[in-house]
Formats: C-alpha cells, structure tokens, sequence
C-alpha cells in the first residue's frame, strides 16, 4: 500500500478514537488478526509498526491463526506483546478445526487482560455469520472457564470478558451466567 495513502488512513483512525481517548473512556483497541497472519517477521514487523501508530493508546491484540498460542511459541507470542505494550487477547472457540486456538487467557499487560468468547458452532471458518457465531454456552462450558479468568484477574487491573456469539440474546445470556459463575 502506498505510504501516504496508510498515513491518512491512520491519520483517519487515530482522529475518529480521539474523542474517546480524551475522555478517558478507550477501554482498549481491538486489532483482530485474519487467520493467514501467521507468525514470523512480517507478522511482527506489522504488531511493532501497529504498536508505533497508536503509541498512548491501550492496544489489544487477538490473532486468529492457532500458531501464535502453540506451546512451542506462546512464550515468544507473550515475550512479543508484553515488549510492545500490547494485551494479548485470549479466544473461546470450537476446538478440533485446523483454525482452533487453544482455550488460554494470556496476560502480557499489568493494567488489562481480554477473553471474547466467540461460541462454539462446528460451522466456525465457513457458512454465515449466524452459523459461525450462533452458539448457546452451557453453564459447564462456561464454568471451565473460571480458574483461568481468575488467574488472570489477579495478574491484572482490569479482565474484560467479552461474548460475541451474537445471535438473538445468546451473548446476553452468557455473560449474566458467568457473572453468576465468578461471584
């Protein structure tokens, strides 16, 4: 892409959060990485230039290429965002695809942890978005949950869990149970 044509993107961006951010109500921005955004010095020269352009802002990162949270790179992936000031965001999703990732809550910031609960359709990776995200979490499903959200608000100032399995009030509903799991 051309390079002054990314600077007014960013530009465009950068000036569309300023108001939240001067009013101190950014809780964070969410960059959600597509499934080919695989890890390796592209990948990291990408975070770093993201983590330059919104240097001040608290920076979020959710990847979704399974790869990134391997064990045999979760330390790397954590050693990466921790240097760029950056939240890693933990995912619930449907384990068993080629895309899953695993089910952590990584905390690579003191001041916040993210965990979005996507659900846990079998038609995650193709069909529609109701098929993808349509998906009503059980309260056991849920309650595995729980040690790792508060291991990770003990790391933490703030944990944000976020439901994203969007169809009719599904997200609603999870959210309550979980807050009825962790009182």
């Amino acid at each position: 892409m051309d390079g002054a044509l990314l600077d007014e993107v960013w530009g465009r961006f950068a000036d569309a959060v300023e108001p939240l951010r001067k009013a101190g109500r950014l809780g964070a921005v969410l960059f959600q990485f597509p499934p080919w955004f695989a890890p390796g010095a592209a990948a990291e020269r990408t975070l770093e230039e993201c983590a330059e352009r919104t240097a001040g802002w608290p920076l979020a990162v959710e990847f979704r290429h399974p790869a990134w949270w391997r064990a045999d790179r979760a330390d790397g992936t954590h050693a990466l965002l921790t240097a760029l000031g950056a939240t890693a965001v933990g995912v619930d999703m449907a384990q068993g695809l080629s895309g899953s990732l695993p089910p952590v809550a990584p905390v690579s910031r003191p001041a916040l942890a993210v965990v979005r609960f996507h659900g846990r359709s079998r038609a995650w990776g193709r069909g529609s978005k109701e098929d993808r995200f349509r998906h009503d979490y059980d309260v056991t499903e849920l309650a595995a949950w729980v040690p790792r959200l508060r291991r990770a608000a003990e790391q933490t100032d703030e944990l944000h869990v976020l439901f994203n399995n969007c169809c009719a009030d599904a997200a609603v509903r999870a959210a309550e149970t979980m807050r009825e799991l962790l009182a």
